[in-house]
């Protein structure tokens, strides 16, 4: 378990905080990125990793370290290979309730992935790849996006979706697999914090300010959200090459003043009107840090930007 005893008082030692905080992830960083460079011959890794654990900016940043390193490189989201939302899995609630399964590895497809993987793969010393692009408005795969790789390249496959064994069999037996999650417990203005909570929290904030989604779809969802990582993602991190924690001590304080305006747009009378309180609640102590003081490319701005 990680505390942030809140002993900051002063705007240099807020910053100071912070930069310690970032310092430390930054370290678990460049482990990660030595193991993909340590491997030359490699040609694909994956990074997973729960929801709202910080995917997006860390694939960014080994991109950057790999390049600087003069290797070429390419992300290929596996929420593009999802399957259009009129052919989506459904599942039946305990009130009988028929909803969209989008967690199950069934929402993905499975064959447009193995084909784009085994063209990959084909031998030659430059190839052009079709990566499809799914469109979360429309719900489907609207397009494709050409990839151009060369002998040498490395393409980085991210998305939750990336530790599933049914994925994982289908790529090279050289993949090296990275897994970034909330790695610990927050203990801070006197709750303590689950890892799960963090995530649902920054979940709120990026869904409602960057998604569209108000406060009541994301706790709608995120009981799926979470039943699908304790059935499909937590058995298989322990067989991760290199396990990455993107908890940053500070953040709570960042993300409380944006937090508690999304828990008040809940309409009055709301069957999640319980739960929001209590989230708001447990922050109510917690010192406020003005967002300008995090880092521009802190893995946490990924949720407030």
């Amino acid at each position: 378990m990680r505390t942030n005893g809140q002993t900051y008082r002063t705007e240099g030692e807020t910053r100071a905080y912070i930069d310690e905080c970032e310092r430390l992830f930054e370290s678990q960083l460049s482990r990660a990125i030595d193991a993909v460079l340590s491997r030359r011959s490699l040609s694909t890794v994956t990074l997973s990793g729960p929801s709202c654990s910080g995917k997006t900016t860390t694939a960014r940043k080994l991109i950057g370290s790999v390049t600087a390193a003069g290797v070429r490189s390419h992300v290929v989201s596996i929420d593009d290979f999802y399957k259009n939302r009129s052919d989506a899995v459904m599942k039946r609630t305990e009130s009988g309730e028929l909803k969209p399964d989008y967690e199950t590895v069934a929402s993905i497809d499975l064959a447009a992935f193995s084909d784009f993987v085994d063209r990959l793969s084909a031998p030659g010393d430059e190839k052009t790849l079709f990566a499809p692009k799914f469109d979360f408005g429309s719900g489907r795969r609207e397009g494709v996006r050409e990839l151009t790789v060369r002998r040498g390249d490395i393409v980085i496959f991210e998305g939750i979706q990336a530790i599933y064994p049914e994925i994982v069999s289908l790529l090279p037996e050289d993949n090296i697999s990275l897994h970034i999650s909330v790695g610990e417990a927050l203990s801070v203005g006197g709750n303590v914090f689950l890892p799960e909570d963090v995530r649902l929290i920054r979940r709120l904030v990026r869904d409602y300010n960057y998604r569209g989604a108000p406060p009541e779809l994301t706790f709608y969802l995120w009981d799926d959200v979470r039943d699908n990582e304790i059935r499909n993602i937590e058995p298989y991190t322990a067989a991760c090459d290199v396990t990455i924690s993107s908890l940053l001590p500070y953040e709570l304080g960042v993300i409380k003043p944006y937090l508690l305006d999304v828990l008040g747009t809940l309409p009055e009378g709301s069957v999640y009107a319980g739960l929001a309180g209590k989230i708001a609640s447990s922050v109510k102590e917690i010192l406020e840090i003005p967002l300008g003081f995090v880092p521009e490319g802190s893995v946490f701005r990924e949720f407030l930007h």
